[in-house]
């Protein structure tokens, strides 16, 4: 598992950089080894971005793990203590660090391992099922891609009574907040910043002074602490400015100015409302920054120079199972049998395909798997001895969930 793993780290696939297919050729000569039936399942045009889901047993899918092949990028290697796509194990920590090492690799190397186990004891007792991994691509470029776990189910060639996403730790994750991502782009007027034109405010209007505005006028809103309690500690939760970009040169008052703002949504939230209240700060401001224009140039005209626009990047649904439900319960009574420890059962706060699955009646954890952090951080890193671990967890949470191997 560690050498499979480590080889999984090294080959890079940073979503929209790197293809993914090196990792899916990877898992597929895995599954080779393991004797285990596999497909590779591309979206159309998308050849070099393959899914794999590898099966174990014959018949009707009973259960299914998901789990994604491409990472996030990694914006500074020499912060990292070993290099982030060098698959290496810190022996002091007994940890592994590497870009992927549990945000999602980790978590396919134990499903792998498990549908291993399972297709022995399937074997052997005889049983007319099947248990499925999805090996899936592009969920980091959002969580609503249409060509990993989107097109599979879209095709129907994955199912189950209940899903895992493999995710890190061992909190059993009933669900996640939804997300939305907007891009608010501000357009202005170019003019020479030596001009008398500029000094005079005769001419020119700065994109990048009235989306600043506006970015911190959203962070300084009062929003509604929408809450529930499938998720303690969470709430609607609006973040501008993750990406910023504007101006062309330093001379020149920048007439475009564009920004990225990160929204992650309640059950409760409204997404229209939401919605409204940012386009009703950005037209304030917009309005406010003409009429200083105006004021300051002595123009009576009602002439506007700047105008701003929102547009909706991504979107998606929290969503949740019951806490009762019997998927949660066969969790919550494995990880009590082989780790010893009662586990939280929470929705957690990334956004992730989980609600794909829930919404196409596929009961989910949204996250569970082997221990581990720094996702999407410096030194992300999976507990090596949670590896094998969470292999008995899984196998133990299939086997009680389906009623298997009485």
């Amino acid at each position: 598992m560690l050498s499979f793993l480590s080889d999984l780290i090294r080959l890079r696939s940073v979503c929209g950089v790197d293809a993914e297919r090196f990792v899916a050729e990877r898992i597929c000569a895995e599954c080779d080894h393991l004797k285990l039936k596999y497909d590779v399942i591309s979206a159309p045009g998308q050849e070099h971005r393959p899914n794999v889901i590898v099966t174990a047993g014959n018949g009707p899918s009973k259960f299914l793990f998901v789990g994604h092949i491409d990472t996030v990028n990694v914006e500074d290697e020499t912060q990292w203590a070993l290099p982030p796509f060098g698959g290496m194990i810190d022996e002091k920590t007994q940890r592994m660090i590497g870009r992927g090492a549990c945000d999602n690799k980790g978590g396919i190397v134990c499903a792998l391992y498990t549908l291993y186990l399972l297709q022995q004891r399937i074997d052997q007792e005889k049983l007319n099922i099947s248990i499925q991994l999805a090996c899936v691509v592009d969920e980091e470029s959002g969580a609503c891609s249409s060509i990993g776990v989107r097109y599979l189910l879209d095709k129907k060639l994955i199912s189950g009574d209940g899903a895992i996403y493999v995710y890190p730790g061992v909190n059993v994750t009933i669900g996640h907040r939804g997300l939305l991502r907007l891009a608010i782009d501000v357009i202005g007027e170019n003019v020479h910043t030596g001009s008398i034109e500029w000094n005079t405010k005769k001419k020119g209007a700065n994109a990048a002074t009235a989306l600043a505005r506006i970015l911190v006028a959203l962070e300084d809103y009062p929003w509604e602490n929408d809450t529930n309690p499938s998720f303690p500690n969470l709430t609607l939760t609006v973040t501008p400015g993750t990406i910023v970009n504007g101006g062309g040169f330093v001379s020149v008052v920048p007439s475009h100015a564009s920004a990225m703002v990160d929204i992650r949504l309640m059950p409760s939230t409204s997404v229209d409302h939401v919605l409204q209240k940012i386009e009703d700060i950005a037209t304030n401001i917009v309005n406010e920054r003409n009429e200083f224009y105006r004021r300051m140039a002595s123009d009576s005209s009602t002439s506007t120079r700047l105008s701003a626009s929102i547009t909706i990047k991504n979107q998606l649904p929290a969503a949740t199972i019951d806490s009762n439900h019997p998927l949660v319960y066969s969790c919550v009574q494995a990880v009590e049998k082989i780790l010893h420890v009662t586990p939280t059962t929470n929705g957690c706060g990334p956004a992730n395909e989980g609600y794909m699955l829930i919404e196409s009646g596929i009961p989910t954890i949204c996250g569970f798997g082997p221990i581990g952090g720094n996702v999407h951080g410096v030194d992300e890193w999976v507990s090596v001895p949670s590896l094998a671990q969470t292999v008995d967890v899984y196998f133990d949470i299939v086997s009680s969930y389906c009623h298997l191997f009485q």
